[in-house]
């Protein structure tokens, strides 16, 4: 079964840029940019890993990931943000980051041999 992988970010060119790199390495991937269109991927899909951006204006990081939780409970989450003051807990990865870096990091996130 191919991985899924949920991104959100209010950011369009991050989207496509995350979208493109990693369906190029046959990953599943939906995408949203706000929390409408995340609860309309929620309702339709189960994730493995949920991509998001700290910094949303309609919501709180920690919401997010709840949310995706409570719909996918095995869920892994990589966090990226352009913009970090304290050390984030769990993965993370910094804008602008590589697309080489991005797929080295989901790969380790979901245990894939490289």
């Amino acid at each position: 079964m191919p991985v899924k992988i949920l991104v959100v970010d209010d950011e369009p060119l991050i989207l496509t840029a995350v979208e493109r790199a990693l369906v190029k390495v046959g990953y599943v991937v939906s995408r949203a940019q706000n929390m409408k269109e995340m609860a309309a991927c929620l309702e339709s899909a189960s994730f493995d890993l949920l991509i998001t951006d700290i910094h949303m204006e309609d919501d709180s990081v920690d919401n997010i990931i709840r949310r995706v939780a409570e719909t996918s409970p095995a869920v892994k989450v990589l966090k990226m943000s352009g913009a970090v003051d304290r050390e984030e807990g769990g993965h993370f990865i910094e804008k602008p980051f590589s697309i080489e870096a991005l797929r080295k990091r989901v790969k380790e996130i979901l245990n894939e041999p490289s």
